[in-house]
């Protein structure tokens, strides 16, 4: 399977990944600056060492040629005293000679101890064996009493050249990379002692042949392989002028002159060599050796200063090099550790400010605003943080908005809920009450429909029966009549009766009149009459109360007529009552039976309804637990998310508010408005919530901290529907409630939806505070 770019750089760096997670970011990012460091150590340190290694090959050259050049002051001394060494030998009674060889042997000394500390102190040129030996011979040399041995001096020379090449060799001066340096020191080290110790070979040959008379072919042999050397050195040193002014390097004014001098001094030897009969001119040979040596010297001095100045320059370039690159290093670490220090205070800074937010967020504080300095990529997270803060705080805000106004609709509904439910209740024993007198009721109506029909055939027996009273009434009343009339005839025979009472009364009492006219005579009838009389009187009596009895009977029977017509009047009316009563009473018996089946189907019914209302019973238990629940859970939500602390106001917060405005409200009154208006203790502006207050012509009349916006119209905002806003606020139940609606969010510039609970605090102004219910 072939894999692609990404899973082969996965596979290769996942070891990687892993290891590093297990570390925190600190000692990742400690890690990662000792790497880097360690990198730039060891590259500095290579560099260094480079560094060090060629001002150790410049401070090698340099004492070489500080060593090489009083190594050839110590040549040219030995030369000098071979040649004293040879006129002493040649002249012994010259006291000048002597005091020449021997202050020339203190100087020889002088130069062997200047040596001698100079190779002590470049002791890591390994020079000590050697010199030490070179030394003994010096001293050796010195310590002669008399002039020295020929030979002694050359074997001597030889020697100081020896370790001049040793020098060389061990000094680097040999292995020179630098063009100018190596031929300065190949001509200034190398050909120019060669050059000078043929003139000073030359010199010492021709002190001797200028004390014999003839000169030997032998020591013609010496001055012409003196002679070649002399001119073989010369013609080397030129072969490497062109090399050097290649090289950069000028030409000295004193190498013509030296070449000059030295040509000289060949000139005069070649025609003493090839005339031997020509006289030996000794002071012609002396000044033209002298002069050549002091050019050559002279060139050598300028050639070996210029030498010594390169090497001086490159011992003290290597070294400013050296500094140079200590310094970028040291610099170079400085700034590493500075601005990672920096990135890491930064970053560090940057990801303590994101933990910070973040535990300040986890605390539930989502207030504090992130902002982390930089356009880097922490900067663009610390940026998206606070907008997800922002986010999230507007989520909670909504949340607990919604929370709180499902707390106010959940206890609105549990009251609610409670009430149906007690109603419920209640409805449920009426209805069982109901169903109870509904069957007793139905047993009733069945019992009275029984009753009816039994009512109903009585009725109709009755009917019969007054029917046939009416007939009686009637048969009774004409006997009534009758007797009425009978009585009043009676009344009339007692009247008459009474009549005759009253008459003979009167003539018992002209009888007794009579008789008491009559005296004696009439005393019997006088008694007659009195009987008569007195049986008249109670004959009248009697008729009186009979009459008054007939009267009574008279009335009475007058009445019983009446009340028998009445009666029978009234009867007849029965009679047709009962009639009707008996129609009525079997409509009724008819509708009892109706009435009873329809009680039957209405107590199935409501047997019915009581078991619904039974489930409605327990279904309005179900729910004020739910309610309940819904309310704690509601409670719950409100008090998870009241712990944040939020950018943006929310429902309860908005509710507080206007309390707080309509507890002040009923303490001061109207001057509440301007309190608001004013606000000078904030209690009515918090964050993008202010209580406001505004009339029926959508008039602001109060606006928390902002006396500008007294001067704005609801029914005048640009994506405001005012006249809407006015209308619901001022509908809404004296209690207060919610009313939403769209407007401009001034922080956003983006018309949003809002919430307002609003109070109204007389029949034209409310009160009210709005939340926004989205960012």
């Amino acid at each position: 399977m072939k894999l692609s770019g990404n899973e082969i750089v996965d596979r290769i760096m996942g070891p990687s990944a892993r290891l590093m997670s297990k570390f925190d970011l600190r000692t990742k990012l400690i890690g990662m600056l000792g790497a880097f460091l360690i990198a730039v150590l060891v590259l500095g340190i290579g560099l260094l060492t480079k560094q060090s290694n060629e001002l150790d090959v410049a401070k090698g050259e340099l004492a070489g040629v500080l060593i090489s050049e009083q190594n050839s002051a110590l040549i040219h001394l030995v030369q000098a005293e071979r040649l004293l060494s040879v006129r002493s030998a040649q002249n012994p009674s010259d006291q000048k000679s002597k005091l020449a060889l021997q202050q020339s042997r203190k100087d020889l000394l002088n130069s062997v101890a200047k040596l001698d500390a100079l190779i002590q102190r470049e002791d890591e040129l390994d020079l000590q064996d050697t010199w030490t030996g070179i030394a003994i011979d010096v001293k050796t040399l010195s310590d002669t009493k008399g002039p020295g041995n020929s030979q002694q001096y050359q074997d001597l020379i030889k020697n100081l050249h020896r370790f001049a090449d040793l020098v060389h060799e061990k000094s680097g001066l040999l292995f020179d990379p630098e063009a100018n340096s190596y031929l300065l020191m190949d001509v200034s080290l190398q050909r120019l002692p060669e050059w000078i110790e043929a003139i000073s070979h030359l010199s010492a040959l021709h002190e001797q042949v200028a004390t014999q008379a003839e000169k030997s072919p032998a020591l013609l042999s010496q001055f012409s392989s003196a002679r070649d050397a002399l001119q073989k050195s010369m013609e080397q040193t030129k072969r490497l002028q062109e090399a050097i002014k290649r090289s950069g390097e000028a030409l000295p004014a004193s190498l013509l002159a030296a070449d000059q001098k030295s040509q000289l001094l060949l000139d005069l030897w070649q025609r003493q060599l090839s005339d031997p009969s020509l006289p030996f001119n000794n002071q012609a040979l002396t000044t033209a050796a002298k002069q050549a040596s002091d050019s050559t010297l002279l060139l050598q001095k300028q050639w070996n200063e210029r030498l010594q100045s390169i090497l001086q320059g490159r011992v003290s370039f290597s070294k400013a090099k050296s500094y140079v690159i200590l310094g970028i290093l040291m610099i170079s670490i400085a700034f590493t550790l500075y601005f990672t220090y920096g990135f890491y205070m930064n970053f560090m800074g940057a990801i303590q400010d994101l933990e910070e937010a973040a535990e300040i967020v986890a605390a539930g504080d989502l207030t504090k605003v992130i902002h982390i300095e930089g356009k880097d990529e922490l900067a663009k997270t610390g940026t998206a943080l606070d907008q997800m803060n922002f986010k999230l705080s507007a989520l909670v805000a909504n949340v607990r908005t919604n929370a709180s106004m499902v707390l106010e609709l959940g206890q609105n509904l549990t009251e609610g809920i409670n009430d149906m439910s007690i109603r419920t209740e209640q409805q449920a024993s009426s209805l069982l009450d109901t169903t109870s007198n509904l069957d007793i009721l139905s047993e009733t109506v069945r019992a009275t429909a029984a009753n009816a029909k039994s009512v109903d055939n009585l009725a109709s027996n009755v009917r019969m029966i007054a029917e046939s009273s009416n007939d009686v009434m009637v048969a009774a009343v004409e006997t009534m009549n009758g007797i009425h009339e009978s009585a009043m005839k009676v009344h009339e025979i007692v009247s008459m009766i009474d009549r005759i009472a009253f008459q003979t009364d009167i003539l018992a009492l002209n009888a007794a009149v009579e008789a008491a006219h009559a005296g004696e005579q009439g005393k019997g009838f006088a008694v007659v009459a009195s009987e008569v009389r007195s049986l008249a009187q109670r004959s009248a009596d009697s008729a009186r109360q009979i009459r008054r009895l007939i009267d009574d009977s008279v009335n009475r029977v007058e009445t019983g007529v009446e009340q028998i017509n009445d009666v029978s009047m009234t009867l007849t009316d029965i009679v047709g009552g009962i009639r009707n009563l008996a129609k009525d009473i079997n409509a009724i018996s008819i509708a009892s039976t109706e009435q009873s089946e329809g009680l039957v189907h209405i107590a199935d019914s409501i047997k019915e309804l009581d078991s619904i209302t039974k489930s409605n019973t327990q279904m309005a238990e179900n729910a004020k637990y739910a309610s309940a629940e819904l309310e704690n859970r509601a409670v719950r939500l409100k008090e998870v998310v009241s712990t944040f602390s939020l950018r943006q106001g929310t429902a309860d917060e908005a509710f507080e508010m206007v309390k707080k405005a309509m507890a002040l409200y009923r303490i001061t009154g109207m001057d509440i408005l301007q309190r608001i208006t004013t606000d000078a203790e904030k209690q009515f502006a918090d964050r993008d919530m202010y209580v406001f207050a505004f009339d029926r012509m959508g008039q602001y009349r109060a606006f928390a901290g902002n006396e500008a916006k007294l001067e704005v119209n609801l029914f005048k905002v640009p994506g405001l529907d005012g006249k809407k806003l006015v209308d619901e606020a001022f509908a809404l139940p004296v209690k207060g409630g919610w009313v939403d609606y769209a407007i401009e969010n001034p922080a956003t510039k983006k018309v949003e939806w809002k919430s307002s609970y609003i109070e109204r605090i007389s029949e034209d102004i409310v009160i009210g505070c709005g939340v926004y219910k989205s960012v």
